[in-house]
């Protein structure tokens, strides 16, 4: 009889074990910490006669915006030369510099808007703003920085310590005057533009043909990508 109960007690034992286990498998947790996707970061990457230029990071680029007077004309005054532009309109560029020991561009992204007759400095709010940004293909503006007619992309672009640019500007008695339609067969396509914490991500595709304004040499840019983190100047209360 004590036999029995000496087994008795062993299967209980056994029992009360077993099933202290199961509970703490039960009460087990396991702690994953969330996935952390890293920040965006400013990219740039193109090829000229051959050669591929490419950048990216943190903290490679800066942003900022202005105005010029848009549909200027040359016109002869007491001094010289002046380039004279609508006074009703601004011309608006947001302006985006990436430089590097392999990469350098510095692009526009340029708007003509209708000046608030009542507003003695106008700029524009950021729903106007945000339309220069619309995903899809963008025209160049081709004459930016002389006659300002034309909305679109302006670029300058460094290759084999050379600056070239995707417009014609004007350089005063220097100026390399180019055919209006040089960039008719360029493309740019902004593929995506996604607001994000740090403002808003731009992504884009682009070919260019690119002209040194000094000597007037053109070279064909291909294979252009960009990646820009960037919050656009705007008026609160426009």
């Amino acid at each position: 009889m004590k036999k029995l109960y000496f087994i008795y007690a062993i299967l209980l034992l056994s029992a009360f074990t077993s099933c202290k286990k199961e509970g703490n498998q039960q009460i087990s947790t396991t702690i994953t910490k969330p996935v952390i996707p890293p920040p965006l970061h400013d990219s740039v990457s193109y090829t000229i006669d051959g050669k591929t230029y490419t950048t990216g990071g943190v903290g490679i680029s800066n942003t900022n915006a202005g105005f010029e007077e848009p549909d200027r004309k040359l016109t002869i005054n007491n001094v010289g030369y002046s380039l004279i532009g609508n006074q009703d309109s601004i011309m608006y560029f947001q302006e985006s510099k990436m430089f590097s020991a392999n990469a350098n561009i510095d692009i526009y992204f340029v708007k003509k808007f209708i000046k608030n007759p009542q507003a003695f400095f106008y700029w524009p709010g950021l729903n106007g703003v945000l339309t220069i940004f619309t995903v899809g293909k963008q025209p160049y503006a081709a004459d930016f920085g002389w006659q300002n007619a034309e909305n679109g992309i302006a670029m300058n672009v460094v290759a084999n310590n050379k600056v070239y640019t995707s417009y014609n500007a004007y350089n005063g008695i220097n100026t390399v005057v180019f055919p209006p339609g040089f960039e008719k067969n360029s493309t740019f396509e902004i593929t995506s533009f996604t607001k994000i914490t740090a403002g808003y991500a731009l992504e884009a595709k682009f070919t260019a043909v690119v002209i040194d304004n000094t000597t007037g040499e053109q070279k064909q840019l291909t294979g252009g990508y960009i990646r820009l983190v960037f919050s656009p100047s705007y008026a609160n209360n426009s």
